[in-house]
């Protein structure tokens, strides 16, 4: 999809007190679940010309911010469609660059919770750092097969520039295969913790 050079939205202009992003302004953002409008008591979707808006994990929208924060994804009949936190990552600012987007690889066969809690810790802290972080946790996967979740996020993977480890990634076959992808393409391979140090320095 081609971005449009920028959409006009209230945080360019005023930037509420409990405003999340600081300084900056989300101008695109990348579905990490698939979202669909949600009908009106009563009316249903009888508000909505048109199509229903539905974003799908993966794809990327132009992004309309309010001044408190709150972010919608902009369809291509120009419908917005409001979006919660977790629902998306930015993937670029107004006043900035497009992020280069981290996969965390690490393992979780085997571990209580499949190691989610791990992961989406680290995520938490690396967005906390400004990274725009892709969290195999947070996909949505077509089965809990093994080798359709690894399908799954092989092509999220293949969006990244950077695979950052988390601790036991090299006991993991999904891990290590990611890490060998990873490698072989060329991308940066980094152990997440070493990130975060270093913002703290």
């Amino acid at each position: 999809m081609t971005m449009e050079p920028q959409i006009d939205c209230p945080a360019l202009h005023h930037r509420g007190k409990g405003y999340p992003f600081g300084e900056r302004v989300p101008r695109s953002v990348r579905m990490v679940k698939t979202v669909t409008a949600d009908p009106m008591p009563v009316i249903g979707f009888a508000y909505i010309t048109g199509a229903v808006p539905t974003a799908v994990i993966s794809q990327t929208f132009n992004a309309w911010t309010n001044s408190q924060g709150a972010v919608a994804a902009v369809m291509p009949d120009g419908q917005r469609l409001g979006l919660k936190p977790g629902e998306f990552e930015v993937s670029s600012w107004h006043d900035a660059s497009p992020q280069k987007l981290i996969y965390l690889s690490g393992p979780m066969t085997g571990l209580p919770d499949l190691n989610f809690p791990a992961f989406h810790a680290m995520a938490a802290r690396l967005r906390a750092a400004g990274y725009a972080v892709i969290n195999p946790a947070e996909l949505e996967h077509p089965t809990k097969e093994w080798s359709d979740c690894l399908r799954r996020d092989i092509v999220a993977l293949m969006e990244c520039h950077t695979v950052a480890t988390l601790p036991g990634w090299e006991h993991s076959k999904g891990a290590r295969l990611e890490v060998l992808i990873a490698d072989r393409l060329g991308m940066s391979v980094v152990i997440a913790h070493d990130l975060v140090s270093l913002e703290v320095v």
